[in-house]
C-alpha cells in the first residue's frame, strides 16, 4: 500500500524504519530507489572506521595528560581569580576577566598576568625563557579560557589516542614553545598568554600523522578529518588577523611546530599479527 518498511543492518545499531506515503504510487518510486544491500563504498569505509578505532582502542584506550592539562589550565585560572579578589578593589566580576571595575581589573589582570609568567618580550628576551612555557597556562578571561579548553578537548582525544600520552605532551609541549618563541620573535613588545598556540600545534601533528606512509590511519579517516580541521584552521587563521588582539604569530609558530614535530613523534597504529589474534 501507501506504506514503506525497511531495514537498516550492521551501521551503528540494526534499526527497522517506516512511514507513510500520499499514495501506492509514491511509495513503489520510493522502495525502488532504497538499495537492496549495501555498496561497495560504503563497505571499505565502514570497514575502515572499525579497524581504525579497533587500532586506537588496543593502542591508547584513555586520554590522562588530556584531562591533566585540562584541570591545570582551569586550576591555574581560579586560583589567580582567588588571588585577585583578595587585593584591594579586586571585584567579583574579575572571574569573567571583566568586571563591574573594568578598567582597574584590566590593570590588575595584566600586572598579574606577568608576575605569574606571561611570554612579555621585553622580559622574555632578558633572559626569562621560561615564560615561553610558563605563558601556555594562564589565560586572559573566562571566554579566553573557555574557547581554548573546548578546542583542546575536542581535538586532544583523538591526538592523544594516535601519538600516546608520551608523545602528546612532548608534541604539545614542542608546539607550544614554538608558538611562544614565534610570538615574541614577531612582536618584541607581545604580552602574549593562552594555549592557542599547543593546539594549533596538536593540530598540526595530526596532519604530520596523518601524511606518514604506513601510519594506520585508513583513507576514509583522513578524508573525514580533512573535512572536519581544515574549516577549523581557516576560520580561526582568519579570525586572527580579523581581531587585533588575537596572537596570530604563536597560532602560526605553533601550527608549524606541531607539524614539524609530529613527523618526528608519530608511530604506527597496525597492531602486530601476534598480538591482535591474542
Amino acid at each position: 500500500g501507501a506504506d514503506v518498511h525497511f531495514h537498516v543492518l550492521g551501521v551503528r545499531e540494526n534499526l527497522a524504519v517506516g512511514f507513510s506515503t500520499p499514495d501506492t504510487a509514491t511509495a513503489q518510486r520510493l522502495a525502488a530507489l532504497l538499495p537492496t544491500r549495501r555498496t561497495e563504498a560504503f563497505a571499505i569505509a565502514h570497514a575502515e572506521r572499525n579497524d581504525f578505532h579497533d587500532r586506537i582502542d588496543y593502542w591508547s584506550p584513555s586520554t590522562p595528560v588530556l584531562w591533566t592539562l585540562l584541570a591545570l589550565h582551569i586550576g591555574i585560572y581560579f586560583l589567580m581569580w582567588l588571588v585577585r579578589r583578595n587585593v584591594p578593589g579586586g571585584a567579583m566580576g574579575s572571574m569573567l576577566g571583566w568586571g563591574w571595575n573594568s578598567n582597574y581589573d584590566a590593570v590588575l589582570r595584566s600586572i598579574q598576568l606577568v608576575d605569574w609568567g606571561s611570554n612579555v618580550g621585553r622580559l622574555t628576551l632578558n633572559g626569562q625563557w621560561w615564560r615561553l612555557v610558563t605563558s601556555l597556562f594562564l589565560h586572559g578571561s573566562i571566554l579566553h579560557l573557555a574557547f581554548n579548553m573546548i578546542a583542546l578537548w575536542q581535538v586532544g582525544q583523538l591526538v592523544e589516542r594516535l601519538f600516546g600520552s608520551l608523545r602528546f605532551t612532548a608534541l604539545y609541549m614542542i608546539a607550544g614553545v614554538c608558538g611562544s618563541v614565534a610570538s615574541v620573535m614577531w612582536n618584541a613588545h607581545v604580552n602574549s598568554v593562552g594555549a592557542s598556540g599547543a593546539i594549533f600545534g596538536i593540530v598540526g601533528g595530526l596532519f604530520a600523522f596523518m601524511r606518514r606512509e604506513n601510519s594506520g590511519v585508513p583513507p576514509t579517516v583522513v578524508q573525514d578529518l580533512r573535512g572536519s580541521l581544515l574549516p577549523f584552521l581557516v576560520f580561526n587563521l582568519a579570525a586572527g588577523f580579523l581581531y587585533p588582539h588575537t596572537d596570530n604569530a604563536a597560532h602560526i609558530g605553533g601550527l608549524v611546530g606541531g607539524w614539524l614535530a609530529g613527523h618526528l613523534l608519530a608511530r604506527s597504529l597496525h597492531v602486530p599479527p601476534e598480538r591482535r589474534t591474542a
